[in-house]
This record gives structure tokens, C-alpha cells and sequence, in this order.
């Protein structure tokens, strides 16, 4: 299975209202699973064998929410590059002291020319925003932080 193939299954599986599949392909395995049945669950991918040199499978979770300081951080979920708006003439989709609801879109993350869209994982106040439009994100950064 090529790149390209593994990248259009990710892409259906994401639009469709499948919430596990797993595929195996000789020693090559590939499993996802979205995290519960709300159809903009973020989506949790696992495969195996897809570096044989590498001891850990390629992962991408879902923006961990950790509580600090009453705050709920956003964290990035992959490496990219930080958009706060849709296009570079567009409003941003947050600004601070925004009230947000539960699964409204904070900001872009692309990643190998997939705009990854988040979503807030509580309803709140933006308090903080910790990245300036356009920068790169390291996977596990807290971009953003939410008064609930």
C-alpha cells in the first residue's frame, strides 16, 4: 500500500460514519477508530510496520485537554503549520475573549496540504493564544487555553 492509497482511506474514513476499520495488507496493518459516536470526533490512527526500523507505530490522537490554572489547554495534535483563519483575507475563527462553544473550529493545522480544522473541546472563554498565524506547531504544544 502506497502513501497516496493510505491517504485516501484516512480521508474517506474521516467523511464516512464508520467508526472502526482496520486493514491488513501482508505484514503491513493499519487501524482506526474514531473517539465516540459524535460525527466531529477527532479520529485516532494506528499502524504498524510501516517504518520496520522504527519500535513505535505512527500515531495521531486527538487534542489532549488538560486542566491547569482552571484553564483547558488546546493542544496541537500533529505537527504543522498554524492558521487562525480559513484564507489570509478571512476574519480569524477566534479572537481572545472569544466565547466558544463545544466543537466550534479555533484554528487550522496543515500538514502535507491537509487543512486540519480543530475544535473547541469545551464551551468558554479564549483566554490565551499561544502561537501567531502562519508559525509551525510541534505536536503536544498548548496553542490555545480555555475559561470554562
Amino acid at each position: 500500500m502506497d502513501l497516496r492509497q493510505l491517504k485516501s482511506i484516512i480521508k474517506e474514513f474521516e467523511d464516512s460514519t464508520i467508526h472502526k476499520l482496520e486493514i491488513t495488507e501482508k505484514d503491513f496493518t493499519v487501524k482506526m477508530e474514531k473517539k465516540g459516536n459524535d460525527p466531529i470526533s477527532p479520529v485516532s490512527y494506528q499502524s504498524t510496520n510501516l517504518f520496520p526500523n522504527s519500535e513505535q507505530p505512527l500515531v495521531a490522537h486527538d487534542p489532549i485537554q488538560t486542566v491547569e490554572n482552571d484553564y483547558t489547554s488546546v493542544i496541537a495534535p500533529l505537527v504543522g503549520t498554524y492558521y487562525e483563519s480559513p484564507s489570509p483575507d478571512s476574519e480569524p475563527f477566534v479572537v481572545l475573549n472569544q466565547s466558544v462553544k463545544k466543537g466550534d473550529i479555533l484554528f487550522i493545522v496543515e500538514a502535507m496540504k491537509v487543512m486540519n480544522e480543530i475544535t473547541s473541546p469545551v464551551s468558554g472563554i479564549i483566554k490565551k493564544i499561544n502561537v501567531t498565524n502562519a508559525t509551525m506547531v510541534e505536536y503536544g504544544q498548548v496553542v490555545m487555553e480555555i475559561e470554562e
